[in-house]
Order: structure tokens, then C-alpha cells, then sequence
């Protein structure tokens, strides 16, 4: 089976930021970040307090606010700066090899993905997992790179593509 499908830059924001929102070690830092500046937050008043013999209950309430509002936005804040940045370095290297027209072989011996400047070859027991969203498949070779298909491009073979899947004993997690 032979699958043929567009990937631009869109799709690959998409899976970056999608690996970012499922990776147990961001989301770990993401935590410990989120806690740790709200506490310096909450910590200020009591040294500025201490050292400059300031009242303390005026900073206490303004920096008790920064504390709340950092804990809560500062995921936002993260997945959009980590966006722009993503944006900013694919479209300042110009590397155009990641994107556009892409093949999918799908044999009984894996895959094989074809794209304008590589081949990639993978053999089903080298598969790490496959997820499904809304939107795509990602074929998981290593634990951070995948192959990204879309659903929509994919949509008539999906069957097919699914059967082997079942035939090789690959699940398909959906998030």
C-alpha cells in the first residue's frame, strides 16, 4: 500500500507541540517551574519586609496576585513561546526538506518513508508506538521522532493502514 500525503510547516508545529503537551518530562518541568517561581513570588514580600523594614501585607497582596496569575497562565505562556520559536527557527533555517510531498509504503516487511531529499525505512518491530488525535497518526521510531500522517490525506486507506497495524500487533493510542 503507498499512501501520498502534504506535510507543511502547520503539521509540524502541530506534532511538536502535541509531543510537548504528552512528554512526561516537560510536563514534570512545567510543574516544578510552575511551583517554584510561585513560591519565590511569595517569599519577596517577607525579604523586602525584613530588609527594608517595609510593611508587609501591601507586597504580600501584590505578589501573592504574580504568584496565582504565573501558576496559572504560565503553561499558556510556555506552549505559545515554545511555538514562536519553532515558527522562528524553521522559517529562518528555510529547511524546506521536512516539508511537502511525502510517501508511505506500507509493506509486510514496515515502512517506508519517501520524501524529496530522504528514505526512511522502518521495520514494524522497530515501531516505539503510534498515536492518534484528531488529525494524525504519529509513528513513533524513536521515543522523540515520528513520522506524521494525516488523517485527512489518508482518509480512504485508513482501513487498510489499520489492518496492519492489528496484523503486526501495534496499538494505536489516541489522545
Amino acid at each position: 500500500m503507498k499512501l501520498n500525503y502534504e506535510i507543511n510547516l502547520d503539521d509540524y508545529i502541530e506534532f511538536n507541540l502535541h509531543h510537548l503537551k504528552h512528554s512526561k518530562t516537560v510536563q514534570k518541568s512545567l510543574i516544578n517551574q510552575r511551583i517554584a517561581v510561585s513560591l519565590i513570588y511569595l517569599v519577596i514580600p517577607f525579604l523586602i519586609s525584613f530588609f527594608f523594614k517595609q510593611p508587609l501585607f501591601g507586597y504580600l497582596l501584590a505578589f501573592s496576585i504574580a504568584a496565582i496569575l504565573w501558576f496559572v497562565y504560565f503553561p499558556k505562556y510556555f506552549y505559545r513561546s515554545s511555538k514562536n520559536k519553532m515558527i522562528k527557527h524553521l522559517t529562518e533555517k528555510n529547511d524546506q526538506s521536512l516539508f511537502g510531498e511525502h510517501s508511505l509504503k506500507v509493506d509486510e516487511n514496515g515502512m517506508k518513508e519517501i520524501t524529496k531529499s530522504s528514505v526512511h525505512e522502518i521495520k514494524w518491530d522497530d515501531i516505539v508506538e503510534i498515536k492518534g488525535t484528531k488529525n494524525y497518526f504519529y509513528i513513533y521510531f524513536t521515543s522523540m521522532q515520528a513520522i506524521v500522517v494525516p488523517l485527512e490525506a489518508i482518509k480512504d486507506d485508513m482501513e487498510r493502514l489499520l489492518q496492519f497495524y492489528r496484523k503486526y500487533n501495534i496499538q494505536v493510542l489516541y489522545c
